[in-house]
């Protein structure tokens, strides 16, 4: 018994040191903005554990609010201790490109079996100049959300298809819902306001940067729809000092009846409501408002994608690759799209029954008929765009500015960018 004894207790602590050592040696990081939020950190908490049951590999995540990750990971480049994997959005891509620790994903995992295992509408989301460095992990658009429990207490019955019907629809809530903001249209954060601004530039018949970087902010329809949103503050059916975040608070409080969101939105009204799933009732994906009846509702390509970061070559069976693609298995994915109200980019996860069958993203899938690209995506110096956007538009709702003068202003401080670009 001894000897037995003895040797078993040698090969188990030979065993507990060898998985320590192991654990340690190929501990990851993993860096993102969902883990520092209340509706995400738990489940991407819940993946990291089951990475480390099933691997024994330890994940370390490093959480950075979104506004805060494009300047850290410039940073950690600088001191070289960039993450193993990054949560990045397509935006951001063109910038990382440059990165020296950026990895072509093709060279990991090979481009047939990415092409496979990724719908085709979404893996374009994460190739820049021809190399594949992101790949998309969960996806759907920028559109319009409406508080169906809201709307009732205005008195409306159906939801606005045009724009002459959501200016309406406003004024109701404005006078009969107290202390409401009609829409929470993003009114400070310069990256918030430039989004909300380009889909009503789109709705107006505009487009304020084009797929070629053509510079179109002062043209009539662009003027228009900056008129618009400087008269929806004037009118009190939008506020001053909202940002994304304020919007979904509000939203699922029952003080806004309509704002711009991803699919999310769903699983920020659960959260902030703190009625969960019964709260679900009262949100309704619904198409932007266009002009004219048959006029094409505008929308905007959003996901979220993955990266990762290296020095030296990497392999499919490196811990990171491993990590990434067991991310994407539909026991980890489709779990997580449902919990945060998206679509999964996976094709077997967009064909799972739990996806067909949820009618929330269903509906939120008809609403976005024809997404388009983010223009300031493909750009290197987004941000100064978008400041400039920002800065702009804001002495436009602030009557620092007349809207036509905001809109030359911003023509030309774009134009020296776009040359700069």
């Amino acid at each position: 018994m001894k000897p037995l004894m003895k040797s078993t207790l040698t090969a188990v602590t030979a065993l507990a040191m060898g998985l320590t050592t192991a654990a340690h040696a190929e501990n990851i990081e993993f860096m993102g903005w969902t883990y520092t939020e209340d509706t995400g950190r738990e489940p991407i908490q819940a993946m990291l554990d089951g990475f480390m049951a099933s691997e024994g590999i330890e994940v370390t995540p490093l959480g950075y609010a979104w506004g805060e990750m494009q300047r850290n990971t410039f940073l950690r480049s600088r001191s070289n201790t960039l993450p193993d994997v990054s949560q990045v959005q397509g935006r951001f891509l063109p910038v990382f490109a440059g990165l020296p620790q950026t990895v072509d994903l093709d060279e990991v995992f090979g481009a047939d079996t990415l092409s496979e295992t990724f719908s085709p509408s979404f893996l374009p989301m994460g190739s820049v100049d021809g190399r594949q460095i992101a790949v998309p992990w969960i996806s759907g658009t920028v559109g319009m959300v409406a508080n169906l429990a809201v709307l009732e207490a205005a008195g409306i019955d159906e939801v606005p298809e045009t724009m002459d019907e959501f200016r309406e629809a406003l004024i109701a809530v404005r006078d009969n819902v107290p202390n409401s903001v009609p829409y929470t249209m993003a009114t400070t954060n310069n990256s918030s306001i430039a989004l909300d601004y380009m889909i009503w530039v789109w709705t107006f018949g505009g487009s304020a940067i084009g797929e070629d970087g053509t510079v179109g902010v002062n043209t009539p329809e662009a003027l228009a729809a900056l008129e618009f949103m400087t008269e929806l503050v004037d009118s009190r059916l939008a506020a001053p000092e909202i940002d994304r975040p304020d919007a979904r608070r509000l939203f699922a409080q029952g003080a806004s009846a309509f704002y711009l969101d991803s699919p999310q939105a769903r699983s920020f009204a659960r959260q902030f409501s703190g009625e969960g799933e019964a709260y679900d009732k009262n949100v309704l994906p619904i198409t932007v408002p266009v002009l004219e009846q048959g006029n094409t509702p505008a929308s905007m390509q959003w996901g979220h994608l993955l990266t990762l970061y290296s020095d030296s070559p990497i392999t499919a069976e490196s811990p990171s690759a491993k990590f990434l693609m067991y991310l994407m298995e539909d026991e980890q994915l489709v779990d997580y799209a449902v919990n945060q109200s998206v679509l999964p980019a996976t094709r077997s996860g967009l064909n799972h029954p739990r996806i067909q069958e949820d009618s929330y993203l269903a509906a939120w899938a008809a609403a976005a008929i024809e997404p388009r690209r983010n223009t300031l995506g493909s750009l290197s110096n987004s941000a100064i765009v978008q400041d400039i956007m920002g800065e702009e538009i804001q002495s436009a709702l602030l009557d620092l500015k007349s809207p036509q003068e905001a809109a030359n202003a911003m023509q030309q401080r774009l134009e020296q960018a776009m040359m700069e670009n």
